[in-house]
Protein backbone atom coordinates (compact mmCIF):
# COMPACT_ATOMS: atom_id res chain seq x y z
CA UNK A 1 0.00 0.00 0.00
CA UNK A 2 1.44 3.54 -1.34
CA UNK A 3 1.66 6.35 1.52
CA UNK A 4 -1.03 8.85 1.31
CA UNK A 5 0.44 12.68 1.26
CA UNK A 6 -2.74 14.44 1.68
CA UNK A 7 -2.92 12.52 5.11
CA UNK A 8 0.83 13.36 6.03
CA UNK A 9 0.19 17.39 4.76
CA UNK A 10 -2.70 17.32 7.16
CA UNK A 11 -0.61 16.38 9.91
CA UNK A 12 1.95 19.42 8.84
CA UNK A 13 -0.80 21.73 9.12
CA UNK A 14 -2.33 20.50 12.49
CA UNK A 15 0.85 20.81 13.85
CA UNK A 16 1.72 24.06 12.55
CA UNK A 17 -1.71 25.78 14.11
CA UNK A 18 -1.04 24.28 17.15
CA UNK A 19 2.15 25.91 16.81
CA UNK A 20 1.29 29.38 15.76
CA UNK A 21 -2.31 29.27 15.91
CA UNK A 22 -3.43 30.50 19.35
CA UNK A 23 -1.40 33.53 18.73
CA UNK A 24 -2.77 34.66 15.29
CA UNK A 25 -5.80 33.96 16.60
CA UNK A 26 -5.24 36.23 19.48
CA UNK A 27 -4.29 39.10 17.17
CA UNK A 28 -6.83 39.14 14.70
CA UNK A 29 -9.31 39.58 18.01
CA UNK A 30 -7.25 42.12 19.21
CA UNK A 31 -7.31 43.76 15.68
CA UNK A 32 -10.73 43.69 15.07
CA UNK A 33 -11.30 44.89 18.93
CA UNK A 34 -9.48 47.59 18.31
CA UNK A 35 -11.37 47.88 14.99
CA UNK A 36 -14.94 48.38 16.37
CA UNK A 37 -13.36 50.43 19.77
CA UNK A 38 -12.41 53.19 17.14
CA UNK A 39 -15.88 52.77 15.04
CA UNK A 40 -18.01 53.67 18.05
CA UNK A 41 -15.50 56.46 19.62
CA UNK A 42 -16.33 57.62 15.70
CA UNK A 43 -19.80 57.33 16.32
CA UNK A 44 -20.30 58.72 19.94
CA UNK A 45 -18.65 61.63 18.81
CA UNK A 46 -20.23 62.70 15.42
CA UNK A 47 -23.63 61.38 15.98
CA UNK A 48 -25.06 63.37 19.19
CA UNK A 49 -23.81 66.41 17.07
CA UNK A 50 -25.60 65.56 13.95
CA UNK A 51 -29.01 66.85 15.69
CA UNK A 52 -27.44 70.03 16.34
CA UNK A 53 -25.94 70.50 13.40
CA UNK A 54 -29.03 69.75 10.93
CA UNK A 55 -31.26 72.20 13.40
CA UNK A 56 -28.57 75.31 13.22
CA UNK A 57 -29.24 74.90 9.41
CA UNK A 58 -33.26 73.81 9.30
CA UNK A 59 -34.64 78.06 8.81
CA UNK A 60 -37.54 76.64 9.99
CA UNK A 61 -36.68 75.38 13.50
CA UNK A 62 -38.05 78.47 16.33
CA UNK A 63 -34.70 78.49 17.85
CA UNK A 64 -33.15 79.46 14.57
CA UNK A 65 -32.96 83.16 14.52
CA UNK A 66 -30.55 84.85 12.13
CA UNK A 67 -27.42 83.99 14.06
CA UNK A 68 -25.24 85.57 11.42
CA UNK A 69 -26.86 88.83 10.96
CA UNK A 70 -26.26 89.49 14.79
CA UNK A 71 -22.26 88.44 14.20
CA UNK A 72 -22.32 91.15 11.36
CA UNK A 73 -24.46 94.09 12.33
CA UNK A 74 -23.61 96.20 9.46
CA UNK A 75 -23.89 93.98 6.72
Amino acid sequence: MSRNSFKDLEKINIQGRANNGAEMHKKNIRANINLFSFVSNIIELYIPRAGGVIKYFDPSSPDNTDKRSKKYPNK
